[in-house]
């Protein structure tokens, strides 16, 4: 079937208006052909009757690594964050192709189960692409990119550009990022080709700015342990001249900033200023920052005062114990007092998507049919809260492009 009635209880459109309640909305080849205020109109396609249930946008995962998942459990918590990344490579090393694919599959179903139907991910490897797009999900794939000796940049170039000028997916449902992976991993050189590969193929651009305080210190003065990591591991480049900035004002001398997909920010406090006039859109991974035990983390209450837009991402199970979306949703509220739960839910849709450039997320006339539901019992005062209900381990309606998951 490409045509769907679906009844609901109530409905948040994420567009800044009330609840619609006692309605129906019509789901044709994909997308919503329109929303009616009166639940006993005429059904088109095959009836979903969730009279019972709050509808709302499917949730965006705004950052994630699946490619990772069978690490899950597998790298302990460490004081030094360079020890932390030893201990990932030397795991993720051991993990076999048919171990990597089974876990990705898995993981994705538990966050498709959460309520996640669009998804940014880090793409460690191009050749993942046939499972990435057997997913039930909306997705932007960011081939990620490390590379600190300038030699690299024209490799990596001839390396990308193949991969760019293929559609990943027939539908559209599928798209290319490129995404530089901090500003300690990757040369000068290779970040202004990298920018210029996003802005010739119409690509998002995506990096982890301003997470760790030994970022701060290698850009300040070149020194530290990730310069040790990168000497061991054969990748420092010794002609490099630490520019003495913050992450970000390094990327805005850099040309990169404009326009990027920031994740994590912790570190960011000073240039706050500066990501709203250059359009930086930003990335909160509640659970990872917390399971890293992060003393200071993105400043969200700052950023949306100042116009910034924040997604919420899960990052990986190499330093998180869940992809399970609602627990990122509650995690959100615990450490962000001064949000509020409508601001909170927006991020985790609309937000995510204009973060991504992507048409979902909100729920009008022509947008895609991302839709998910959870079922109430009674009357209902706050439809607002009800995907921050402790007791709810997932959504009782999934539906991706206008296609039934759950």
């Amino acid at each position: 079937m490409d045509t769907y009635t679906i009844r609901f209880r109530a409905l948040l459109k994420m567009t800044g208006e009330t609840p619609v309640e006692n309605g129906q909305l019509v789901v044709e080849r994909g997308r919503i052909k329109n929303i009616d205020t009166n639940q006993r109109g005429p059904v088109e396609g095959e009836l979903a009757d969730l009279s019972d249930s709050l509808l709302l946008p499917g949730f965006v995962n705004a950052h994630c690594h699946l490619a990772l998942s069978a690490l899950k459990g597998r790298i302990p918590r460490r004081e030094r964050f360079t020890d932390w990344v030893r201990s990932l490579i030397d795991e993720n090393e051991k993990v076999s192709w048919e171990n990597r694919v089974i876990t990705l599959h898995a993981q994705a179903k538990e966050m498709a189960r959460s309520g996640v139907t669009a998804l940014a991910d880090h793409l460690p490897q191009a050749e993942l692409i046939t499972e990435y797009t057997r997913l039930p999900f909306r997705q932007t794939l960011f081939l990620e990119v490390l590379g600190f000796h300038p030699s690299l940049a024209g490799p990596v170039v001839e390396r990308l550009e193949p991969i760019l000028k293929q559609r990943p997916s027939n539908d559209g449902s599928v798209r290319w990022g490129l995404a530089p992976h901090a500003p300690y991993s990757v040369s000068p050189e290779l970040f202004g080709e990298l920018k210029r590969l996003a802005d010739h193929y119409n690509c998002p651009l995506s990096c982890h700015v301003a997470e760790l305080p030994e970022e701060v210190r290698i850009l300040e003065d070149g020194g530290g342990d990730i310069k040790d990591l990168l000497v061991e591991r054969g990748m420092f480049d010794d002609s490099w001249t630490p520019p003495d900035m913050s992450p970000v004002r390094y990327l805005d001398s850099l040309g990169v900033l404009d326009s990027l997909v920031a994740v994590h920010l912790n570190l960011a406090e000073g240039d706050l200023d500066l990501l709203a006039p250059k359009n930086v859109k930003a990335v909160f991974c509640p659970q990872s920052t917390r399971w890293f035990g992060r003393s200071r983390y993105m400043p969200v209450r700052k950023l949306l005062d100042r116009g910034v837009v924040v997604g919420l991402g899960t990052d990986s199970l190499a330093s998180n114990e869940s992809l399970n979306f609602l627990g990122e949703l509650r995690a959100a509220e615990e450490m962000l007092a001064g949000v509020s739960r409508e601001e909170l839910l927006y991020m985790a849709t609309r937000g995510g998507a204009e973060v991504l450039g992507m048409d979902c997320g909100a729920i009008e006339t022509g947008r895609p049919a991302d839709l998910i539901g959870f079922s109430v019992e009674g009357g209902c005062a706050d439809w607002v809260g009800v995907p921050f209900d402790p007791e709810r381990t997932g959504a009782d309606f999934v539906m991706a492009g206008g296609k039934r998951v759950f």
